[in-house]
């Protein structure tokens, strides 16, 4: 009966042993599992977000080229519109001095050549029948015109007849068509104004493109360095998972040494006369 309780406390304490091995075991397998799939799932985490992150940044400098690009096709059409709009101020300028022209100095003149018109026609019926007369002589010159003299100038009369009055109206329409050119040169004044408002909005959004690149780029850079550390905490936490697996495993020889002395207690006697 005394021999049962020594037996039974070593298969206990053997038991104990074998389920403290297989407990440090099954730990460490079970802990390096765990490692290894939180490894695999926040390094494809991490590697996505990398990946995004890149494709992130390529987009952006696209973007922001593609922002440069427009910006200098506005920068150069903005510089065309104002040319316009000066070339159309001189057309403006020109339009109203030759509207001016027509109206004072043209149609003035006309009228005072159709009112001088009378006087000269008689005095050309006047030489008219002067010259027949002399042409019916001898020694007198030769006349004898198709058209007398009075009536080309009658004729030049008729043509005359309203001719400052249609001028005074062409004048009135060259000065229109020049007031037209002017709402043009408006409208492309406001046109260039709102290129340059925009111009100015494309830039302040480059500027912004070119910080979110540098962002994307930092963000890129801390990803790779936090894959870099998991890795490193991860091989850590492999290496401190064995160790606890074998300081458990170690810590079950003494149950097992005991146990396996109080089974076999002759062996025991035997070890402790030899030593």
């Amino acid at each position: 009966m005394r021999m049962s309780n020594p037996r039974r406390a070593g298969r206990a304490l053997v038991a104990v042993g074998v389920f403290g091995v297989l407990a440090s075991v099954v730990g460490v397998v079970v802990g390096w599992r765990l490692v290894t799939e939180l490894d695999t799932a926040v390094g494809r985490s991490l590697t996505l977000t990398s990946e995004a992150l890149v494709a992130l940044e390529s987009s952006v400098e696209v973007a922001e080229g593609a922002l440069v690009l427009i910006d200098t096709g506005l920068a150069s059409t903005e510089t065309t519109t104002r040319d316009v709009s000066a070339a159309l101020e001189e057309g403006e300028e020109l339009f109203d001095a030759t509207a001016t022209l027509t109206e004072d100095q043209i149609a003035t003149s006309l009228e005072a050549v159709e009112g001088t018109l009378p006087s000269l026609i008689e005095v050309a019926g006047v030489i008219d029948r002067t010259l027949s007369a002399l042409s019916a002589l001898p020694l007198g010159p030769a006349y004898d015109p198709q058209v007398p003299f009075d009536e080309s100038l009658r004729g030049l009369q008729s043509e005359l007849d309203g001719l400052p009055e249609d001028l005074r109206a062409q004048a009135d329409l060259i000065r229109g068509a020049g007031g037209s050119l002017a709402t043009v040169r408006d409208g492309t004044g406001d046109i260039a104004d709102s290129l340059a408002e925009l111009q100015t909005a494309l830039s302040a959004s480059a500027e912004l493109l070119g910080e979110y690149t540098a962002t994307a780029g930092q963000a890129r850079e801390l990803v790779t360095e936090s894959e870099a550390s998991l890795e490193a905490q991860l091989r850590l936490a492999r290496a401190l998972i064995c160790t606890l697996g074998l300081v458990l495993a170690s810590g079950q020889l003494v149950p097992l040494g005991a146990g396996w002395l109080l089974l076999h207690p002759e062996r025991a006697r035997k070890l402790l006369e030899e030593g």
